[in-house]
């Protein structure tokens, strides 16, 4: 099960201009795009989307967390994977969370090599 291929630059604006709420959608369909591909059923997006609403903390965490899992799923494509998480993190906090991007372009690669779901926008 691959994942669909998006524009990085419009999961980072549509993050921005929706303040965040088009990044924890981005998210949850992430998390489960990755886990169908891994099969990792320990993975729960839905969980880690209440859990950022209850304790908006958890936010700060998440590009960790999936930077992470999409480096797991690259080495499983066969794809370098030479990115830091804390790289990520970084992009998020001090670029106006550009690091919706970069998640994006990382998963990308994923689908790209495993023929993916076109780009819808």
């Amino acid at each position: 099960m691959k994942g669909e291929i998006r524009n990085p630059t419009t999961v980072w604006l549509l993050s921005l201009v929706t303040c965040n709420l088009y990044g924890l959608y981005w998210y949850y369909t992430m998390g489960n795009e990755l886990k169908n591909y891994l099969g990792k059923e320990d993975l729960n997006p839905t969980m880690d989307i209440v859990i950022v609403l209850v304790c908006g903390f958890y936010m700060y965490y998440l590009p960790i967390k999936y930077g992470k899992i999409i480096q797991e799923a690259q080495t499983r494509a066969g794809i370098p994977n030479a990115e830091d998480q804390g790289v990520m993190f970084l992009l998020f906090m001090f670029l106006c969370g550009y690091g919706f991007a970069k998640m994006q372009e990382e998963l990308n690669k994923i689908w790209e090599a495993g023929g993916g779901a076109p780009a819808t926008f």
